[in-house]
């Protein structure tokens, strides 16, 4: 899977010298393994210490090979999707001096509030580049919660952020995606010009988080999500017929546990 949309940065690169604050949008597409593709936008707001990565709007349900050739080239949608509305956002928010990460999903129609650690990831940094926009960007690779993944950032903004999780790499992340082409990650626009006072508006975390939960608890919901889901895909099969798990696959229950995580 590939998708592809042309990038607007709407400031030099000059402005962010002044100041660390800068905002993003990122186009990201997931692709589940019952052939359902979904799109969404995000926000990547980040400040010195602190980020956060938010939903906006509604996912975007993916309907045909069309559609997708719209997405890849950056066209807008209309008639071809099915939007799903969310309760609240989905958002992760970052704060690399304490090293605390909070975030909200949704499992199994139900949502989330976890607090867990900013993680240290070990990226292998490439000889290989190409341009993202009007950056020159390098290609780096690392194994994350349960997946691989390849980045590409820019040291012309020399920052540790990305998208979802993804950072510390010695540049802004301008692209990303697992190696298995489920989840694709592509900014779209940018600012670096942003003042101090807004962004203060913004690395907040939302005013409707108000109780969180560890760990622990997202991963067990995740696991108990995926053998809801076997458990049903059972109870249809013919007499005598069985289900073999796939050594790879990424969503049977075993595979569950503190190092394994999804993105929605």
């Amino acid at each position: 899977m590939r998708f592809y949309i042309f990038l607007f940065f709407i400031s030099a690169t000059t402005l962010f010298a002044q100041q660390n604050n800068g905002f993003l949008v990122y186009h990201t597409i997931v692709n589940n393994s019952n052939g359902t593709s979904f799109a969404s936008e995000y926000e990547l707001y980040f400040g010195s210490e602190v980020s956060l990565y938010i939903k906006r709007g509604s996912a975007k349900m993916i309907k045909g090979k069309k559609t997708k050739e719209e997405l890849r080239n950056g066209t807008v949608i209309r008639n071809e999707v099915q939007i799903l509305k969310p309760k609240k956002e989905n958002f992760y928010f970052s704060n690399f001096k304490t090293k605390e990460l909070v975030f909200r999903e949704t499992v199994a129609q139900e949502l989330y509030t976890i607090r867990d650690s900013v993680n240290e990831i070990l990226w292998k940094l490439k000889n290989e580049f190409k341009t993202v926009g009007d950056y020159k960007c390098q290609k780096a690779t690392t194994s994350y919660r349960g997946r691989n993944y390849v980045a590409w950032f820019t040291s012309d903004i020399p920052v540790s952020y990305g998208p979802w999780k993804l950072q510390g790499l010695p540049g802004l992340i301008l692209e990303a995606s697992d190696s298995r082409g489920q989840y694709e990650f592509k900014a779209s626009k940018m600012n670096l010009g942003i003042t101090s006072e807004f962004m203060k508006t913004k690395l907040k975390l939302p005013d409707d988080v108000k109780k969180t939960k560890e760990m622990p608890i997202y991963i067990e919901a995740l696991k108990n999500e995926s053998e809801d889901i076997l458990a049903r895909a059972r109870a249809t099969l013919p007499k005598g017929a069985r289900i073999v798990e796939d050594e790879d696959c990424d969503e049977c229950p075993k595979r569950y546990h503190m190092a394994k995580e999804i993105y929605n």
